[in-house]
């Protein structure tokens, strides 16, 4: 009898491990208890085989409170949690007395990282319909051992089963030694160190957070790139916009980025960075009229790319990062439609670019032209319509985009050429508050007044709360000695903005 339990014992295991995809997390010395966690099912985090003779039930509560001392240790040394265990005992018999309370309602310990462990008994006697409700539980198809094979095992075949379970297992870790041992992070730490770089650089040139000193390095400027610059899709890669948005894309490429280098190797990482910033770049050009520049895109690009990596080899991605990946990547672009400011059309572009480059470069060893061609037809297509319907927007549908090169003009004293500009979108018959404001300030600086004030009363008519019109309006009636409309101006724009102290300090000059 003992010798059929530990047979059923070992075949569920090989069952669960060879065809269910199972891994090993722990085994006993004495080969009695193991720890078995699903590769994708979720119903439960940790299964866990107890192959004991049941003798009374009071033994069986205290081994189920002794397994939950055990994993509640686990989660208090920094495991995520909650914790879900099936406990699965083959016993020969049941025990003599009644089932503990533990056993027939489950238990539960801890509250913040709470383990639960949901507990079945197979005998030799109601084997069949058990290994039906473990199937169940498990959500895996659990196939009836032959009653043949029970009746005539040894301790042989026992061994032979354990053997080819323990082999399986070896071959696994061995192929995942192996999947990420194609290259060392050569490029990673290349594109990490230049992002620091250029944040200085950017700091030390007016900011980086400074509109006129991302444009001028190289940052996505839609204007700019409908004039010919199509550089400016790659240069943002290398870019950042504030500290924060630097430290938070340097953390994620130093962690992701050496797991992609390694798998794909140096080159064809290099190849699928560069692809996937790219993407985002264009993406972005596609549906966003703002500045932008970040490495997000490339990142994204490389959880592309690890996710041609789950198609491949389904088993080793699950095993090693599959799950948390997803959350990972459904977290971000969340994250992305939720929070204002976020380049979320560059994130999905530098998603798509990587897993496309991905089938274009493919992994050590693969050959698989066809899909190469594929990719790269792909990458093409969906790289040249996003620039197309980038290109297609025009200025007339977003103001911003002709307010956004004036201020750049603007900023590099180039008044002449910012004026042309502006009057150019104006004789289109165009028009916004916005535009018509630097208009007049460019206007100011080339000594065209009377036009300045013309555009400055055309705002405030549309929006009398446009403060910064009236405080202009006040500055130029002031100059041409027109003090009572100076004072009018002022003390409108001081009803709009109380607290602006430039404001009062001009409205003090016009009293004394």
């Amino acid at each position: 009898m003992v010798i059929v339990q530990d047979y059923v014992y070992w075949s569920l295991i090989e069952q669960l491990v060879i065809e269910h995809d199972f891994s090993i997390l722990a085994l006993s010395t004495d080969e009695t208890e193991i720890l078995l966690q699903p590769a994708t099912n979720k119903n439960f985090s940790v299964l866990r085989l107890r192959r004991v003779d049941i003798d009374w039930g009071n033994s069986l509560a205290k081994d189920i409170q002794m397994a939950g001392e055990k994993f509640q240790q686990i989660m208090q040394t920094g495991a995520k949690g909650p914790l879900s265990v099936f406990n699965l005992y083959i016993s020969s018999l049941p025990p003599v007395d009644d089932f503990p309370v533990e056993f027939v309602e489950g238990y539960t310990s801890g509250t913040k990282k709470r383990v639960t462990i949901t507990s079945l008994l197979v005998t030799s006697e109601d084997q069949e319909h058990k290994l039906i409700e473990l199937g169940e539980a498990l959500n895996v198809s659990i196939h009836q051992l032959e009653k043949n094979a029970q009746e005539n095992v040894t301790i042989d075949h026992i061994n032979e089963i354990k053997n080819r379970v323990i082999r399986q297992q070896q071959e696994i870790r061995e192929e995942e030694k192996k999947m990420f041992q194609n290259g060392k992070p050569f490029f990673t730490y290349i594109f990490l160190a230049f992002q620091i770089v250029m944040f200085l650089v950017l700091e030390l040139y007016g900011g980086s957070e400074n509109t006129e000193t991302l444009v001028h390095f190289g940052a996505k400027f839609n204007p700019y790139i409908y004039e010919g610059e199509w550089w400016r899709l790659i240069t943002p890669i290398f870019l950042h916009i504030g500290f924060f948005h630097l430290l938070m894309n340097s953390f994620a490429l130093y962690y992701i980025g050496p797991a992609v280098e390694r798998a794909f190797g140096s080159l064809k990482f290099l190849l699928i960075y560069m692809i996937a910033g790219i993407g985002g770049s264009v993406a972005s050009f596609a549906f966003s009229t703002s500045v932008s520049a970040g490495a997000s895109g490339a990142i994204f690009g490389c959880f592309g790319a690890l996710l041609y990596l789950g198609l491949h080899n389904r088993r080793v991605f699950f095993r090693t990062m599959g799950s948390n990946l997803l959350v990972i990547i459904g977290i971000n672009l969340a994250l992305g439609f939720v929070i204002p400011n976020i380049d979320n059309a560059g994130h999905i572009g530098g998603l798509i670019g990587g897993f496309l480059a991905a089938v274009i470069v493919q992994l050590p060893q693969e050959k698989k032209w066809l899909y190469r061609i594929i990719g790269l037809l792909a990458v093409i297509g969906l790289f040249l319509g996003a620039y197309q319907l980038g290109l297609n927007v025009t200025e007339e549908e977003f103001p911003q985009l002709t307010a956004k090169k004036a201020q750049v003009l603007i900023a590099n004293e180039e008044y002449e050429d910012a004026y042309m500009y502006l009057q150019n979108y104006l004789d289109k018959g165009q028009t916004s508050n916005d535009i018509l404001f630097l208009l007049s300030y460019v206007e100011i600086q080339l000594e065209k007044q009377d036009q300045a004030i013309e555009h400055l009363e055309e705002i405030i008519l549309s929006d009398e709360t446009f403060h910064e019109a009236h405080y202009n309006l006040a500055l130029l009636y002031e100059r041409k000695g027109e003090a009572e409309l100076a004072k009018k101006q002022i003390a409108q724009a001081l009803k709009y903005d109380p607290t602006n102290q430039s404001y009062q300090a001009f409205e003090a000059s016009l009293t004394d």
